[in-house]
């Protein structure tokens, strides 16, 4: 079983003035900051128990790579990655908490 991890996501401005997700589940693209723009990206999972659109910027999500293959050692309290918002095109902000 693949464990979730607490982060917090800041969503970009362009985002919040679109509207945030209503929704409580979502799989986006994300990258490692730190690993530069040719850096591997992974499937991110995204589960709310409070949908963005309520809670607001920033927004505490669990998150986990989709798929099994993925670095999840590397999820760790601290680290932060980009995570795409295929709503605008923009890029959030996820740093994991717990």
């Amino acid at each position: 079983m693949v464990t979730e991890h607490r982060a917090r996501i800041t969503w970009s401005a362009a985002h919040v003035a679109h509207g945030l997700r209503a929704g409580t589940h979502f799989v986006d693209p994300s990258w490692f900051v730190g690993d530069g723009p040719t850096g591997e990206g992974w499937s991110l999972a995204c589960r709310f128990e409070i949908p963005p659109q309520v809670q607001g910027n920033p927004s505490m999500a669990w998150v986990r790579f989709a798929v099994a293959g993925a670095p999840h050692e590397r999820l760790v309290p601290g680290t932060v990655l980009r995570l795409f918002e295929p709503i605008t095109g923009d890029i959030a902000r996820v740093e994991l908490v717990e």
